[in-house]
């Protein structure tokens, strides 16, 4: 059963997870001196990479966008035509049900904008291709940045399943969850308080979205 899930969610997911990844790719390549990209953006590398370039910013709206889409996607994609109903009658509990859409969705979020930050930092690595110094240390932000978003994704879904009819009230624990986002992005935290503050967001609306599973009508 877990197994036909995680394909249904991998399926169902794949047409917004592959313009993600285009879209991601599009970023990374930007950012590297490949002609072609730059040339449809008119644009130039400047600065060095991972620290005074474009690409964290553009990592973070490209990531953010697609992490909020696909957590929509994933939880109000099953109301239609009440398909929640038939897929809550397996022979399955709704928090393993719900954990193993999050853990797919979660997976594929990594894996699209894992690659792009990878395949950046491999071309800034490889000698020859800029003037700048460069150390994999560097590209520690943009793994933060990765991390983070997944606030983002887990508010998404809760929004997507909150039982509320008003479209403010819905969107409630996505506005909250942005707005701590952006208050850790613009404060000057260490690494490891980011990453706290990550985690404890994540543990919350998690929480929260297995509560919202265990007490909601979805009839």
């Amino acid at each position: 059963m877990t197994r036909a899930l995680v394909y249904k969610e991998f399926r169902e997911i794949l047409p917004i997870a592959g313009l993600a990844l285009l879209a991601l790719l599009f970023v990374a390549s930007n950012s590297t001196d490949f002609q072609f990209v730059r040339g449809l953006l008119n644009d130039r590398q400047d600065g060095i990479p991972f620290v005074s370039d474009a690409f964290g910013s553009r990592l973070a709206i490209v990531a953010g966008s697609f992490a909020v889409a696909l957590g929509f996607w994933q939880t109000l994609g099953d109301f239609h035509r009440d398909a929640q109903l038939f897929l809550l009658h397996r022979p399955i509990t709704r928090r393993k049900f719900y954990s193993v859409k999050l853990a797919t969705g979660l997976c594929v979020y990594l894996a699209c904008t894992g690659l792009a930050i990878l395949l950046y930092a491999i071309w800034a690595a490889t000698p020859g291709n800029h003037a700048s110094p460069f150390n994999w240390s560097m590209t520690l932000p943009a793994w933060g940045t990765c991390l983070s978003v997944t606030c983002l994704y887990l508010a998404a879904a809760l929004s997507g399943i909150y039982p509320a009819a008003w479209l403010g009230t819905r969107l409630a624990p996505l506005a909250a969850v942005g707005a701590i986002c952006f208050i850790c992005s613009v404060l000057p935290l260490p690494a490891t308080a980011m990453l706290a503050a990550v985690a404890a967001v994540d543990i919350a609306v998690m929480v929260a979205i297995l509560h919202v599973v265990r007490t909601r009508d979805f009839a």
